[in-house]
């Protein structure tokens, strides 16, 4: 729902210390009580900050979440609502589109059940539902997603960057794909010249592969560069490091074999978790 490690613990915090306070013998229904509590804490947080993501410097990206479990993403198949492309995706949503959508499609609850958690007739969800739908369109099949296919398209891409190779990376993209990066305003300094995230969207297999090799040269050549895979949101993900500090996080989305968006977070203060 927040997109934000730290606010969502908040909401959880909340809900426990509330529901600590509680005689829970008059609570019939544990469980529907504790996710109408969250969900609409959850939506009244994203209306309270909607001034401050509109404020943001650059693109905004939700925050990673890492798996500590190497095999984590053995389990998963081919649902995968926790992805950074879905997030994304998500937020076009208004907060209770994507309360209602969450628990429609994700968690399968009925009607019924969703119009008692928002305090909305059955009918009104209905209707939030199939305005939440039209918004994401065709986006909706991008839950469907080859782990096997995404770890293979990974190294590949990985390789053209390192090997400088430009029309083997331009064949990995999407001729019209999407690169998006957060950095927050922040910058980090190599070879005494500072690389910050692009401020806008780059659009366009050949602008997207001209800006990766680019980047990728000029890191390869700083001292103290490394990078690792790591487990975001249960899929691969590259992260990079100077001095053991971490710089960037590389997330893709991969559709019938080819990369259709690149996300960069890059943001210190969404890299906590990487330290």
């Amino acid at each position: 729902m927040l997109g934000v490690v730290a606010d969502a613990e908040d909401i959880v915090q909340d809900t426990y210390e509330k529901w600590l306070t509680l005689d829970t013998s008059t609570v019939q229904h544990p469980k529907s009580y504790l996710v109408k509590t969250v969900t609409n804490k959850s939506i009244n947080h994203l209306n309270k900050i909607k001034k401050e993501r509109e404020n943001y410097i650059g693109q905004w990206l939700p925050e990673p979440l890492v798996s500590q479990e190497e095999n984590a993403h053995n389990a998963i198949e081919i649902f995968h609502p926790l992805s950074i492309g879905i997030m994304m995706m998500m937020e076009k949503l208004t907060p209770q589109e994507r309360a209602v959508f969450l628990l429609k499609e994700i968690f399968s609850y009925d009607y019924d059940e969703i119009a008692e958690i928002i305090g909305k007739t059955n009918d009104n969800c209905r209707q939030i539902f199939k305005r939440a739908s039209q918004h994401l369109k065709d986006d909706k099949k991008r839950f469907q997603i080859d782990v096997a296919t995404h770890e293979r398209i990974f190294k590949q891409f990985l390789q053209a960057c390192t090997e400088g190779d430009m029309e083997g990376l331009i064949a990995l993209l999407q001729e019209d794909i999407v690169l998006v990066a957060d950095g927050g305003g922040t910058s980090v300094t190599v070879d005494g010249q500072k690389i910050g995230a692009v401020l806008n969207p780059i659009y366009g297999a050949k602008n997207v592969a001209s800006l990766a090799l680019n980047v990728v040269k000029k890191l390869l050549s700083t001292p103290g560069f490394k990078t690792k895979f790591v487990l975001v949101n249960n899929m691969p993900a590259l992260a990079s490091f100077i001095d053991d500090k971490p710089i960037s996080l590389i997330t893709l989305e991969v559709k019938n074999n080819a990369i259709i968006n690149i996300f960069i977070q890059s943001n210190p203060e969404k890299l906590k978790s990487l330290t």
